[in-house]
């Protein structure tokens, strides 16, 4: 049984180290999908990053549980609106608080607390959906995160549009970016931004057409008021 144990320890220590080779612990993912009046970002981050971001073990036990990864959400969201900056069509923006959470293991809400040690190898999915009122011709994403990160911290982002994937990495030496929509030269979405520009005006027009009408009260009053009173003179 003792043998069979080791063997076991073996084996699970061995499962673990494939996985942060897989998924360095450094490394963190984005992938951004713009749409012309919206932008939606997915940051990938492992706990061990995000412990680097804010303080998470609420109690200082050396562990995490589900219930301290819940309660650091709002926190968490106001440290990304902050250190990820945002310009959206060349304005400062943010990317608000409309936000989702995604805990990417098995059973996420019955584990019981992890160890230090399991930190680097549980991702958890920040998901990010913030509306644009005008066209979105283009957007700016810097991080400014490794100085709490750690200069070795990476993220690969991923820019999804129509089909086609250009991938950018972030860094310490390279933390910014600026992506070109091309929806102000795209035909099709000129088109559809034209359709509804016109649909938002025509119910306008429609509703100040008749805003004269009340001009003519003064006199439909007046008439009723003479054929009441002839009526009155012919029944006497």
């Amino acid at each position: 049984m003792k043998h069979l144990a080791t063997l076991l320890t073996a084996i699970a220590w061995l499962v673990a180290s494939s996985r942060i080779e897989a998924h360095p612990a450094d490394q963190s993912e984005m992938t951004v999908k713009p749409a012309p009046h919206e932008l939606e970002a997915r940051f990938t981050f492992n706990v061990l990053t995000m412990t680097k971001m804010i303080v998470m073990d609420a109690n200082g036990d050396g562990k995490l549980a589900f219930d301290e990864l819940k309660a650091a959400e709002p926190a968490l969201t106001d440290y990304l609106n902050k250190h990820v900056k945002l310009e959206v069509n060349q304005k400062p923006s943010a990317w608000g608080s409309k936000v989702r959470f995604d805990y990417l293991w098995p059973n996420a809400a019955a584990t019981p607390p992890m160890p230090e040690i399991e930190y680097a190898a549980r991702y958890v999915d920040v998901t990010f959906t913030l509306p644009v009122e005008k066209l979105l011709e283009d957007f700016w994403i810097a991080f400014e995160i490794f100085e709490q990160t750690g200069t070795l911290q990476t993220i690969r982002g991923m820019f999804h549009q129509n089909g086609e994937v250009l991938e950018v990495p972030f860094s310490f030496q390279e933390p910014e970016y600026t992506y070109d929509t091309g929806f102000a030269e795209d035909p099709f979405v000129q088109e559809a931004e034209k359709k509804a520009r016109e649909h938002a005006v025509k119910p306008a027009e429609t509703t100040s057409q008749p805003s004269w009408w009340w001009l003519t009260l003064p006199a439909l009053g007046l008439l009723v008021l003479w054929r009441s009173r002839a009526a009155r003179h012919r029944r006497t």
